[in-house]
């Protein structure tokens, strides 16, 4: 059973402490989600349903809260990817 996303309007709303190990991934124009940057929360590599979305790339970069560090896209990983942040 898929959980419907919620999205938010920051990421300010959210306790990042109710994670074991929150990771912020950035997607651009995923399938369900055309022609946006969509930012979705994982806890370690587990999706959660919490996603934030945007228009442009920066828009989305200047929500990623302080103290998450940029990770750079591994080979292999989807290709809507752009970066994250843990």
């Amino acid at each position: 059973m898929q959980t419907k996303d919620q999205l938010i309007n920051s990421f300010s709303d959210i306790n990042m402490k109710e994670y074991s190990m929150p990771i912020i991934c950035i997607y651009n124009s995923p399938s369900d989600y055309k022609g946006m940057f969509v930012a979705r929360l994982f806890d370690v590599n587990k999706p959660t349903p919490i996603i934030l979305m945007r228009l442009t790339l920066d828009a989305i970069r200047s929500e990623i809260p302080v103290g998450f560090t940029l990770v750079p896209k591994s080979a292999g990983e989807d290709a809507n990817i752009v970066e994250s942040y843990i």
